[in-house]
């Protein structure tokens, strides 16, 4: 295949330009004729995959975390190249929610020809999403996490900025409709997941697909703050799920309005605030799957 191999220098420290000589050598040993590019920004990132059909190019690789992916999604619908993802950023849910794992296995599992699958693609607002849309306690946490309030990176950091923002946090009230189904009430948060993982491998909503047709709701009625800390371990392993302040929902639409702005984040990165509104129509995202991250991800 020819691919755009394109590199993010932000993400993570500049994890993967560290990397790109390491990345060339691996593809000059692999079937794939790769251009590469390190992006200054988002709007070179996109122009490039926009135009990377006319030069010849069959699908795209991104180097770099969920913050990649999410910025290069609207020009990857635009062009309708499959794109991979090699997992060298912080969080890396995305990858993680494929199977695909952060380790030098997810470069050498290029030497062979990838398969072709088709995800769903939801959006907020307009705005396509790859893995998780959030608003209220987790989206505060997300705020934190790209002010590096967490010191550290993945998991670790996300986990001092869960701390951090319990400090000041004040539950709210929503308004939830799933499919024309109502709820509403005071809450913690609520996230709307095309996948299961989110936060550096918190399984938010534990049996998301995204390739089910759907969307899966987590909805954190309020809670005490001593409740919540002694609860969140639980979220590692998607066992939260069945605490009774937790609610959850699928469907294909899903808006929530509030009684004050909240932010909405999107893969980690701010899209907005509320009210919201998260449609899973006919939009669909093509990934390219090294067959030994396919095999990997059964044999778990």
């Amino acid at each position: 295949m020819r691919l755009l191999g394109v590199v993010n220098p932000h993400a993570a420290a500049g994890r993967p330009v560290r990397r790109l000589p390491a990345l060339r050598s691996a593809f000059e040993q692999s079937p794939h004729d790769v251009e590469w590019l390190v992006s200054s920004s988002t709007g070179e990132t996109r122009g490039h995959i926009c135009n990377a059909p006319n030069r010849g190019i069959d699908g795209v690789v991104l180097v770099g975390g969920d913050g990649t992916v999410h910025e290069a999604l609207p020009a990857l619908c635009e062009s309708a190249l499959p794109v991979g993802i090699i997992p060298l950023g912080r969080g890396n849910d995305f990858a993680r929610n494929l199977g695909i794992r952060r380790d030098r296995h997810s470069i050498r599992s290029w030497d062979e020809v990838p398969e072709v699958q088709v995800l769903d693609l939801p959006t907020v607002n307009g705005s396509p999403f790859a893995s998780v849309a959030c608003l209220g306690f987790d989206a505060v946490v997300n705020r934190l996490a790209r002010e590096r309030a967490g010191y550290f990176g993945g998991t670790l950091g996300y986990v001092v900025c869960v701390f951090k923002a319990l400090c000041a946090f004040q539950p709210f009230a929503v308004e939830v409709i799933v499919d024309g189904w109502r709820w509403s009430g005071d809450v913690m948060m609520v996230a709307v997941a095309n996948g299961p993982c989110y936060g550096g491998g918190m399984r938010i909503a534990p049996r998301a697909s995204m390739r089910d047709g759907q969307v899966d709701v987590c909805i954190v009625k309020a809670v005490s703050k001593p409740t919540l800390v002694r609860q969140f371990p639980r979220v590692f392993r998607g066992s939260h799920t069945s605490h009774p302040a937790v609610i959850t929902l699928s469907g294909r639409t899903v808006s929530v309005t509030t009684d004050r702005d909240q932010d909405l984040y999107a893969d980690g990165e701010r899209v907005g605030c509320t009210p919201a509104v998260v449609t899973l129509a006919d939009q669909q995202l093509r990934v390219l799957i090294p067959p030994s991250s396919t095999n990997a991800k059964e044999a778990e």
